[in-house]
Formats: structure tokens, sequence, C-alpha cells
């Protein structure tokens, strides 16, 4: 036995026998226990957002929803699931077919390849559906700041319309207040101009909208920043006579108002501009005339505009026509006292006068004025001189004064009798001129007359010759 044992052989035999034997032992399985990792993996997502489908917005929003959020369990393949994302399972609303009012509605769901829904929580959610309005509102455009000093801020101009569509729900529309957005214009000294401006919808409490759907919700904004102006009217003055046997047909500016920069206290003592002159004495003959005249600047003042107009002058070949039975008004009368006019007995005169054809031809009596002015007169037989109020350029033939006898006397009327109607109206020294009436067809004329005048001058009371104006 012992010369076996010491054989090489046989010590190698025992050796490899004892290591069997030893694995064994080592690597016996446990009956109660797995050593095999599982396939699948199950995981639970929270709070999963809701996704809405088939909303019409034209028609309807989404008041309520109850839940927002739900909780879902899904199971894959170990190796699968590692590697999805949260934002890869979606819970989907489809309200499509479903009118205003509060439904309950199953969920939908998507889940990515190779992923299954174990169970969802809730499987249904509480929807209410409002009918949706819109309505038309005009954009507000409100400025932060003050312009530099010297400058101010004009109207906003807004591109590509002043006006936008509002969509929210019926129960909110009519708490709109305004539609406005907010520009900064401090310390401005030229225009702004913003490319992208962003509405925004305000209740009457002035708080923000937020589900005030605005079309279109951005626009074009620019805010003129200029130094204080003023349009005002233009008038033109003539001076001068033309030459025997023509009249004016016409003085027509290019332009009817200048605009005038400069400071605002100057600005608000001009309420016309007056400076320009056209001498009739260089018209020789008739035609057509255009002259250019160059606007003078009132003094503390910028800027002007235009500098410069051109004026259309037609001289045509004069024209006399008798006016007949033009009557004559009473200017100033006391209330208290009867005033007569006794003299001429028809209380009207035959008025010859002389212009352009066309100015002439048009005039009816009302178109001149025979003013009596009785303010102050006492009582007596008064001679009194006529005021004649003409178109403009048109003038009296050889300049006649016209004179009329006015009796002013107490007023006698017996108790319980209603007086005599008053024969003889008085003129409106407020409207005395209105018709045409103009300060140029005035008898007497100034060297210097004034066209166009919308107004009547009654001027003085005795007329004096009249010019060819």
């Amino acid at each position: 036995m012992d010369k076996w044992l010491m054989n090489n052989t046989s010590s190698k035999i025992i050796a490899l026998v004892l290591g069997v034997l030893l694995f064994a032992v080592v690597h016996k399985q446990d009956p109660n226990v797995n050593t095999h990792q599982p396939l699948y993996e199950t995981k639970e997502i929270q709070a999963v957002q809701i996704v809405t489908q088939g909303l019409d917005e034209k028609q309807y929003v989404i008041n309520r929803l109850e839940p927002s959020t739900v909780r879902i369990q899904v199971e894959a393949l170990r190796s699968r699931m590692s590697s999805i994302l949260t934002e890869n399972y979606k819970v989907i609303l489809d309200v499509s077919g479903y009118e205003a009012g509060t439904h309950t509605i199953p969920l939908k769901y998507e889940l990515p390849d190779g992923v299954k829904l174990v169970s969802m929580q809730p499987s249904a959610v509480t929807v209410e559906l409002e009918e949706v309005q819109t309505k038309q509102f005009d954009v507000t455009i409100k400025t932060k700041g003050t312009p530099q000093d010297g400058y101010t801020a004009g109207t906003p101009i807004i591109t590509p319309s002043n006006r936008v569509h509002v969509t929210l729900p019926t129960s909110e529309m009519d708490n709109v207040q305004s539609v406005s957005a907010m520009i900064n214009i401090d310390q401005a000294n030229e225009s702004v101009i913003q490319k992208q401006v962003k509405l925004t919808a305000y209740d009457k409490a002035g708080n923000m909208m937020k589900n005030a759907v605005i079309e279109p919700s951005v626009m074009q904004v620019e805010i003129p920043i200029s130094k204080p102006f003023k349009s005002v009217p233009l008038q033109l003055n003539v001076r001068g006579n033309l030459p025997a046997g023509l009249a004016v047909g016409s003085v027509e500016p290019s332009v009817n108002q200048v605009t005038l920069y400069g400071p605002q206290e100057d600005l608000d003592q001009i309420e016309f501009y007056d400076g320009l002159q056209i001498d009739l004495s260089t018209f020789k003959a008739a035609g057509t005339y255009n002259v250019n005249l160059k606007l003078t600047l009132p003094s503390n003042l910028e800027k002007m505009e235009p500098s410069a107009i051109d004026v259309k002058v037609v001289i045509v070949a004069e024209k006399e026509r008798v006016i007949s039975n033009v009557p004559i008004t009473l200017a100033g009368r006391n209330d208290k006292l009867k005033t007569t006019i006794t003299e001429p007995a028809s209380r009207s005169y035959d008025v010859k006068v002389v212009g352009a054809p066309d100015l002439v031809d048009a005039l009816s009596a009302s178109d001149i004025q025979l003013i009596a002015n009785v303010n102050d007169l006492p009582p007596g037989n008064h001679r009194v001189t006529l005021q004649v109020n003409l178109p403009r350029f048109v003038r009296l033939v050889n300049n006649p004064t016209f004179y009329a006898v006015i009796l002013i006397e107490d007023k006698d009327v017996p108790a319980g009798t209603d007086p005599e109607p008053d024969p003889n109206p008085p003129v409106d020294q407020g409207t005395a001129g209105e018709g045409g009436s103009e300060s140029e067809g005035q008898n007497p004329p100034s060297e210097e007359q004034e066209v166009p005048s919308g107004d009547g001058n009654h001027g003085t009371e005795t007329p004096d010759n009249g010019s060819n104006a």
C-alpha cells in the first residue's frame, strides 16, 4: 500500500478526485435561492401630464380639468425600461365631439414600443367645456416717461391696424376693459419705433387676462417725437388795384393751412397766418397767373411748413349788374323802443355792383347786406348811413352812399293787446355777412384787404370808394 501511495501517478489521480469533490461541495445548489435575474421590470410613474386632443379652440375652451395629472404603472424588459425617459409616456384626453358642459371622459395613452400598461389611476377625468366668444377691440398705446425738454409725443401710429380680435370664454368677455401695450419714451428726442410690441388684454380691475387670445398678438408701433407744432389757417392778403375794366375772378392758394414749430407758449398766441400779400397792380391784363410766394417765419418760431406756396390768380373782364330790392336790416336795436324805417318807403335799395361775370351773375339780394346801425340812438328821427357788405371781389359801381331815415319812439302798447309785428327785422351782428359776404367786398376797402375771410366784416358806418380787388 505504501509503495502504491508513493507512486507519482497514484498521487496525481488522488489529487484530481479530491479537486472534483471539493468543486461539487462548493457549487452545490441551494433549492431555496433563485440565482437567475428576472427578464421584466415594473415601474410606477407619478404625475403624468394629460395632453388634450380634438379641442376646437375657435368654439370651446377647457374651464376645468380634474385631475390634471395621472399615475401609471408600466412593465417592460429590464434592458428596455432603463432607456425610456418619463416624457415618452403620454396620457391623452380626446374631447372630439363633446359640446359645452361638464363631461366625464375616459383617458387614452401612448407608450413607447415594448412597454405594457399595468394600471392607470384615474382612468377617466371630469372636464368642463365652455363656448368662446370673439370681439374686436381698439388698441391703446400707453407711454412711459417724458421726452426731452422742448419735445412732445404725438399720436401713436399702429401698424397694420389699431384694432384686434380678442377671443375669451363667454363668461369673461364682458370683463375686458382694454387691449394695450406700454412704450418707453423717456428722454426721447426722435420718433420711437418698436416693430414687435406684444399686446395684452386687461380686465376692469386692471389685471392681465391670461386666457385672452389676441389676434394679431404683436404689432409695430411708432410714437412721433417732435418739437411742439400747430397747424393754422392761411389767410392771403391782397393790395393795390387792377387796371380799369378788370376784376379778380378767383385767388386760390395751393394750401389752406401752414404748420408752425416752436415754443408752445408762442404757438398758443397764433390763430392764423396772414403774412402773405399779392399786389393786384402787377396784373395788367386778363388771364390766369401762377404766383410763387415765400412765407416769412413769425418771430420766436423755429420752422414753418411749407416755406413757400403757389397761388393761382384768375383776372377777367369785369361785368356790371343791378341787384334789385336789397333789404335794409337794423342792427343794435333797443327792445324797449320802437324802431321804424321811414325812408326809403320800400325799405330797400337797388344796388349796382361790378366784378367777375361768374361772381356777379350768381348774386342775389340775400348776398348783399345794407345795415342800419341804430345802437345808442335816442328817440326821434335819424338819417343813418348804411353799411354795405358785399361778397369778396365784388364792389359798388361809382361807390354810392346809401341812407335810411329811422324813426325811434317809445313803445306805447295798450294793455291786453299784442304789439304789431315788427316790419323791420333786426340783423344779427353775429351772423351778418353770412352767405358769402367778406371783407374784400365791403365799402370802404382799406389799402390792404384780407382774402379769404370766412366771416362777414361790418366795417364802418359810412362807406368810401371801393377797390378793384
